[in-house]
């Protein structure tokens, strides 16, 4: 009976099991996967790193004196620019971000917990990159990165590689930039201070009502001497302080609080299909000639046992659906444009393949009474 099944229903197998576990991939089990992978990567940066607000433009001296007041515990500041850099041949325009404190990069999203990769050497000028950055240039650790800094490009190594900052379009890279880098871009800067800062809150609501209030970004006050007079620089001065800031503050926790569900209707309508092609295959398949036609007619008259065909067939029906499943799936995820945490996976990912299974084993009882019930209660 083996060999009669794979005559006359392993083709079938193999095309009606590549086809369902493919559609079920496809269609269903890696959108949802997608969808949960876009959420967390959408969340991590808020719920996965110690940053509460992130506040424009500080001056140097509030650097130093903004820690430990107004409920605020720790800030890490950084120069902000959009520019394109060039790696492995190619160039890619993207957001940086620069800083000469890394003292408290454990507060931002360049955290451990979000740390993919990291590098077993130390570089002198380190750059942390994220997984989208390395998705569309094909960098890897320890690849030489040419930034344009301060007029001219400048090497660094990738160090280290973090989850997509989402927080900016297209991710970010973080930059440690030296002390003359630092002091070079202080004097070609027309301001006094960073371009943001990232804030870590001892005290949520205290640091919330000081930054919507009553703080005031002074690293966009300029010097006296950029104005002809006492009076125009009076005027640049009441106007930043005498307005409001609370509608360039970033707070993380109202980030949060937006996200956004990710429900598993996408499985159940998978498993749902799946159930019902899968049962149609093995009702239509023991229906024909070849296997109810020549059963009843010819090998259960004669007394042989045809048990081992459907046995068979409930096993590598299995088998092969298994095998498809996880071999289009892994493929998919490969190949996927967004990355794709250890997170997102969950039990619910064995829904369909158990329902085969159940249905198979319907399937199975079924065709199994029925050979007994011809054959007088006798396998």
């Amino acid at each position: 009976m083996v060999s009669y099944w794979f005559r006359h229903r392993f083709f079938f197998t193999v095309l009606f099991t590549a086809a369902v576990a493919l559609i079920a991939v496809i269609l269903f089990v890696f959108p949802y996967i997608s969808n949960r992978a876009d959420s967390y990567n959408e969340q991590s940066v808020y719920k996965n790193s110690s940053v509460d607000f992130i506040a424009p433009e500080p001056s140097f001296e509030q650097i130093k004196e903004l820690p430990g007041s107004n409920g605020i515990d720790k800030v890490f500041p950084f120069y902000m620019t959009k520019t394109s850099v060039e790696i492995n041949g190619s160039s890619r325009t993207t957001t940086i971000l620069l800083s000469d404190q890394f003292e408290n990069t454990n507060i931002t999203m360049y955290n451990d917990k979000r740390l993919i990769e990291k590098s077993s050497q130390d570089y002198d000028n380190p750059v942390f990159v994220d997984w989208q950055f390395c998705y569309d240039t094909k960098a890897k650790l320890g690849d030489k990165v040419m930034i344009p800094l301060n007029g001219q490009p400048v090497e660094f190594r990738i160090s280290a590689i973090y989850e997509t900052n989402s927080i900016y379009d297209g991710g970010a890279i973080l930059v440690r930039i030296n002390e003359q880098q630092s002091q070079t871009i202080k004097e070609n800067s027309n301001g006094n201070g960073y371009s943001a800062m990232y804030i870590a809150a001892s005290n949520y609501e205290m640091c919330r009502t000081y930054l919507i209030t009553d703080y005031r970004p002074l690293g966009r006050l300029k010097s006296r001497d950029q104005f002809k007079d006492d009076d125009q620089y009076q005027v640049h001065y009441n106007a930043i302080m005498s307005s409001g800031y609370g509608n360039e503050i970033t707070d993380f926790k109202v980030k949060e609080s937006n996200a956004k569900e990710v429900g598993s209707y996408l499985l159940w309508i998978g498993l749902a299909l799946t159930v019902v092609l899968t049962f149609a295959f093995n009702v239509i398949l023991s229906r024909r000639g070849c296997e109810k036609g020549y059963f009843v007619k010819y090998c259960i008259p004669k007394g042989l046992k045809v048990s081992s065909y459907y046995s068979t067939a409930f096993f590598c029906e299995m088998i092969l659906f298994v095998l498809f499943y996880v071999g289009a799936l892994v493929f998919r995820v490969l190949k996927a444009s967004i990355y794709i945490p250890k997170a997102v996976y969950g039990i619910e990912l064995l829904f369909i393949p158990i329902g085969v299974l159940v249905v198979e084993l319907i399937c199975l009882i079924m065709n199994n009474l029925s050979i007994k019930a011809k054959n007088g209660g006798k396998h």
